[in-house]
């Protein structure tokens, strides 16, 4: 499963079932661009989806989740923001933060 970018007009029913990741960032962004294969390698191997806002155009959406440093990836279930880091994390520890919230 590839990382799909979702709009403010898209977001709350991209998130509305089950578990979903949002990853927050822009591309001008030095961590976000080296974060992102590695997100889309976990999406590869996870039963729900990705999807990526670019906080630059979905402004909105980020003052809304209170994203003020990128990337920030958030872990939503059932509509609601359970979980999320700030930063560059490697593979492994990407893999820790989904295993730990899939649940």
């Amino acid at each position: 499963m590839k990382i799909q970018p979702v709009t403010t007009s898209q977001f709350d029913e991209a998130i509305a079932k089950g578990n979903v990741i949002i990853d927050f960032s822009a591309p001008w962004c030095g961590y976000c661009r080296k974060i992102h294969p590695l997100l889309e390698k976990a999406a590869e191997g996870a039963d729900f989806p990705f999807y990526e806002v670019n906080c630059d155009e979905e402004q909105e959406l980020a003052a809304r989740f209170e994203v003020d440093t990128i990337p920030t990836v958030i872990f939503f279930k059932d509509g609601e923001a359970k979980d999320q880091f700030v930063g560059y994390l490697s593979y492994p520890d990407i893999q820790a933060f989904i295993e730990k919230n899939k649940g």
